[in-house]
């Protein structure tokens, strides 16, 4: 019988999630974290058990749930991963915007840029996606998951107020729901296929809403 490999010092088991406290994850944590990325991407959150972390993390039998002890801490820690990533390139998304919001070609190639350094990850959007709906049924994902999304609807709102816009907080609804279409639609295409259609699909969004006004 496999035993469980036991837990890193600076990643103790956690029963119960605390909603709005996360950490960096670092060593077996992590690399759990990553492996549930890949059992999501692959096979939805139906196929996302403990047991199938630890086998696509190549970890005994037990790991998994010696750090997380339940689905939903699990689900929690997991969405916290995911969402720490995003919120991780919309915040260098929106420095990159601080000086050209009036510029839609500098707009439209730094948000071409963001999607699709996304799709290059095509395992962290399908998750990405997967969560996003699930939050809809499990409150403790919510408040964890949307972070990163109110980061890029901030974002958005703040350079449709300098480009002066009327309505930059109902634009910003609209632009994320789009860019988020966008990427669901690209990861379902061929990997070779995903970086030319966003190339085309972005700049086509920025300028009908830049020429919309």
């Amino acid at each position: 019988m496999s035993t469980a490999a036991r837990p890193d010092a600076d990643a103790r088991p956690t029963p119960t999630p605390t909603r709005g406290a996360t950490t960096i994850p670092t060593g077996r944590r992590a690399e759990l974290l990553a492996a549930a990325v890949e059992v999501v991407a692959d096979g939805g959150l139906r196929g996302l058990t403990h047991r199938a972390v630890d086998r696509r993390a190549g970890l005994p039998e037990g790991t998994c749930s010696a750090y997380l002890r339940t689905r939903v801490a699990l689900l929690v820690a997991l969405a916290e991963y995911v969402g720490r990533a995003l919120e991780t390139r919309v915040a260098a998304l929106g420095e990159e915007l601080a000086d050209c919001a009036g510029d839609p070609d500098a707009v439209s190639a730094a948000v071409t840029e963001l999607t699709v350094g996304w799709v290059r990850e095509p395992s962290l959007v399908r998750a990405q996606a997967e969560l996003s709906l699930e939050a809809a049924r499990q409150p403790d994902l919510v408040e964890v998951f949307e972070r990163w999304r109110r980061g890029l609807l901030g974002t958005v709102e703040r350079m449709g107020a300098l480009a002066g816009r009327p309505s930059p907080a109902e634009d910003a609804v609209v632009v994320v729901a789009a860019v988020e279409g966008l990427l669901v639609t690209a990861v379902r295409m061929p990997a070779a296929q995903r970086e030319p259609f966003l190339r085309g699909a972005v700049p086509l969004l920025v300028h009908a809403l830049h020429d919309g006004r």
